[in-house]
């Protein structure tokens, strides 16, 4: 007899913790969705050397201020450059991986219309991305940009 209180004891504690212990995973929000946002520079790097940083006082490229990369009307993408040109186009996440934004116009200088960031970190409200070829314009450098919602 006490044999089958103590197994109807662990079965039924048993099925109280599968019950309430166990919630089903919260679905992965997509990439694409993740990066639906408008973004400002935090902070950007030129090469090694980091140009800009908000709010800094001896930033050596102060026009980051007002860089934006738009990517919250999706495919539509607004690109503000460094300095101050404006690009409109498309764009598409690669593989969870990789921005692409194409059909720029009009077209920055040495692009053919098209730019590549790969995203280096996604958290919430800001995105790290690195340009996958050399910016003509900042002296052939891969640059890096950490971008929050602005």
């Amino acid at each position: 007899m006490k044999k089958t209180q103590y197994t109807l004891l662990l079965a039924l504690s048993t099925i109280f913790y599968v019950l309430t212990g166990c919630k089903p995973a919260e679905p992965a929000v997509p990439v694409a969705d993740r990066v639906k946002n408008s973004y400002v520079a935090q902070s950007v790097a030129e090469g090694p050397t980091t140009v800009y940083t908000a709010g800094g006082t001896s930033n050596t490229k102060p026009g980051y201020s007002q860089f934006r990369l738009n990517l919250s009307n999706p495919p539509a993408v607004t690109y503000t450059a460094v300095d101050g040109s404006v690009f409109t186009g498309t764009y598409t996440v690669v593989g969870d991986t990789q921005i692409v934004l194409s059909g720029l116009t009009p077209q920055p200088t040495g692009t053919n219309g098209t730019i590549s960031f790969n995203i280096t970190n996604l958290a919430d409200g800001t995105v790290t991305l690195t340009r996958t070829t050399p910016d003509q314009k900042t002296g052939n450098t891969t640059n890096v940009y950490n971008l929050k919602k602005g």
